[in-house]
């Protein structure tokens, strides 16, 4: 399986063929001056830079909302002790490939990895061809939470119902697992479907979410724009989600 490249991978290698005369490049999301080696690995690692953030001032001179949404959810991710900026391992990286939350999408790229007590936080930014809702293709970054949870199995996706969905499901209940507003898909059963309905509850009358559990593994990924009313939001929930 090919390996979705980061977005700043992306950005870089357009980037690159207009710089190919000086021999370093300045990363924009950090300021740091890397090399044009660096740049076409994808890895380097600025530390006088990993708490730096986007003065208000600087928030003021962006384009859009939407530039500025972002920026104040990372400026929270970059001034908190509780999250640290990290280069995802392979593995790291294969556990989030092997999704069924990421995999539903055409392509996807990530961007922003941070690490946190249990587990780690990536901003993905899925892509979808050809949605007719669109006149372009939809492309928009999100966010999503990778929490080590002990002593579950099984392997379950669940996203929100359709309003078909919740037409149908007034005369059938085939899931395994009870989440209100919530389809699941089962891949492999749990032993102890209990606990994982258990786990679950944390999640009730809480909207726009993907979860999917496989064994240990818990992952959140919301679906919309990244905020930092969402990474609060999702703090809060993985709180008591264990």
């Amino acid at each position: 399986m090919v390996k979705p490249k980061t977005f700043e991978q992306k950005e870089y290698e357009r980037k690159l063929k207009e710089s190919l005369a000086d021999e370093s490049i300045v990363d924009s999301a950090t300021g740091t001056k890397i090399t044009i080696e660096e740049a076409e690995s994808g890895h380097w690692i600025s530390h006088d830079n990993e708490f730096r953030t986007v003065s208000d001032s600087d928030l003021d001179k962006l384009l859009s909302e939407g530039e500025k949404q972002v920026e104040i959810a990372l400026n929270y991710l970059r001034e908190s002790r509780e999250y640290r900026k990290i280069l995802l391992t392979e593995e790291q990286l294969d556990m989030f490939v092997q999704t069924k939350t990421l995999s539903s999408y055409d392509d996807w790229t990530y961007s922003n990895p941070y690490s946190f007590e249990s587990g780690i936080l990536i901003l993905p930014t899925p892509e979808l061809n050809g949605v007719p809702y669109y006149e372009n293709d939809y492309v928009e970054t999100h966010l999503m939470f990778w929490k080590k949870i002990e002593n579950i199995n099984g392997h379950y996706y669940l996203r929100e119902k359709s309003s078909i969905e919740k037409i149908f499901d007034r005369f059938r209940k085939d899931d395994d697992l009870h989440l209100k507003n919530y389809e699941s898909f089962t891949f492999n059963k749990s032993f102890d479907l209990i606990r994982i309905n258990r786990l679950l509850e944390n999640f009730e009358n809480k909207k726009g979410l993907q979860i999917e559990i496989k064994d240990e593994n818990l992952f959140v990924k919301t679906t919309k724009l990244v905020s930092i009313e969402d990474i609060k939001r999702i703090e809060n929930i993985l709180k008591d989600a264990r």
